[in-house]
């Protein structure tokens, strides 16, 4: 006889799980807040996540959720270009979700749908703590206290070379409109997505070991999930460090970052960035030459004093004299005449220093005016040549993109092997069908007519 107490099979149990879960919670939603674990992009267009919720560093509950395809366009769509800054290990996501309990699977959370403005908010939460952390170590304005020098030649510049913001700070400094040139070093980093954080605090250690007048940091605009990279802690606090004024572009227009905090000075957009520091050199140009002027007006100025006091003197000899000339004409005529000569070589004399100061100005800016002519026939031939590329790799790309569309239409597709579902002359797109539903499946040289019986998920 055995001796063995009552048991139950695995698949009772779990069978007897399922229907106190379909029972109770199944078909029901509701909204989830919890912190993605582990996410996986697989290739049938379904995102496979695990979930979990910390408290105080440790894991209290973790289990596996999915977002089927057929939700994920609808989910991207909502997001917009959030969408992959905001489905990424390590956030916290507030998501619509039900329950489903397979007795092979196991428990899973199904996700339907994702709050964008609540992932706004845990940015904004996180920037406003950044700046309070700063400012409690004495970093905010660290960077500040820096003074720039009134004319910047050397510049380092931390962007990403494939984007917009990059291309509009280049081209200014470099082909700006009164010919300054700058001695511009390029740190190439990307400024979004996994790895961002990273490259760009290597890229400022790295540029922190050099001398350079100023540091730039920019980006294109995006939205408050593409700029969060600029609110991390580690870069804010490593700009407010550097030993050199950093300029912030960001590309924003509303929306500030924290960098913008600790950098010494920030703009909008990168372009501002560059038209500072361009002005910052036409300031300096326009006080030489103010002061080159000032020097000259006083230098008129004190030749004419000096004539006018010459002439008060001769005139007060001439006056003084005149009793006395009577008995000695001849040779205070003389006198007189020799005066009058030794001050107008003088005046002579200081004429000719000033039309030889003033030919030279003229001899100068003639040379300016050429170097500039000369210089803007190059530029023009050389932005030739490079709208000639660009149309070039312009239309290699609409080819490249029309061969990809014709190899991708369906009777492309129909001749590899596949065929097209079709019911009652419509596209069949995975909807629910009644049993005994007649399919026809086109195929390259026929069509195959045939009954539809149950549906078999993939996978399973």
């Amino acid at each position: 006889m055995s001796t063995l107490p009552t048991y139950y099979s695995l698949s009772k149990i779990l069978n007897r799980v399922k229907t106190i879960i379909d029972t109770n919670v199944a078909g029901k939603y509701f909204w989830l807040k919890v912190e993605i674990a582990n996410i996986n992009f697989h290739r049938s267009g379904h995102i496979y996540l695990e979930l979990a919720e910390n408290r105080n560093g440790n894991t209290i509950a973790k289990c596996k959720a999915m977002i089927w395809s057929s939700n994920v366009a609808q989910i991207r769509e909502a997001l917009g270009g959030d969408f992959n800054n905001i489905l990424k290990k390590g956030n916290e996501i507030f998501c619509c979700t039900n329950i489903q309990f397979d007795t092979t699977y196991g428990l899973s959370v199904l996700i339907t749908n994702l709050n964008l403005e609540f992932a706004v908010g845990q940015i904004e939460k996180k920037r406003q703590e950044t700046i309070d952390r700063l400012k409690k170590e004495g970093l905010i304005d660290l960077n500040k206290q820096i003074q720039a020098p009134p004319v910047i030649s050397s510049i380092a510049l931390i962007a990403s070379e494939n984007t917009s913001g990059y291309q509009d700070f280049v081209k200014n400094i470099k082909d700006n409109q009164y010919g300054y040139k700058y001695k511009l070093e390029v740190f190439s980093s990307a400024v979004q997505g996994n790895g961002a954080e990273e490259e760009i605090l290597d890229k400022l250690i790295t540029v922190n070991r050099k001398k350079f007048d100023c540091i730039v940091v920019i980006r294109g605009g995006g939205s408050k999930m593409d700029l969060d990279v600029f609110n991390s802690y580690q870069i804010s606090k490593q700009v407010s460090q550097m030993q050199s004024a950093v300029f912030s572009g960001i590309g924003h227009e509303t929306d500030i970052t924290v960098i913008d905090f600790a950098a010494n000075q920030a703009f909008k957009t990168p372009t501002e960035v560059s038209n500072y520091i361009i002005n910052k050199s036409f300031k300096f140009e326009q006080k030489i030459n103010s002061t080159y002027d000032l020097v000259l007006e006083k230098y008129s100025k004190l030749l004419d004093g000096k004539t006018s006091s010459l002439k008060l003197v001769t005139e007060g000899i001439v006056n003084a004299s005149n009793g006395f000339t009577r008995l000695r004409r001849g040779s205070l005529h003389t006198l007189v005449n020799r005066l009058v000569s030794g001050a107008s070589a003088l005046i002579n004399n200081e004429n000719k220093n000033l039309s030889l100061i003033t030919q030279e100005q003229l001899q100068q800016g003639k040379r300016s005016i050429n170097y500039h002519v000369e210089l803007i026939n190059k530029r023009t031939e050389m932005l030739a040549l490079l709208v000639e590329n660009v149309i070039n790799k312009k239309r290699d790309y609409l080819n490249n993109a029309l061969i990809l569309v014709s190899s991708n239409s369906p009777k492309a597709i129909i001749k590899k092997g596949f065929s097209i579902p079709r019911v009652q002359g419509n596209l069949y797109k995975g909807e629910k069908l009644e049993k005994e539903t007649i399919i026809e499946l086109e195929f390259k040289d026929s069509t195959v007519v045939t009954k539809y019986i149950k549906i078999k998920e993939n996978g399973r």
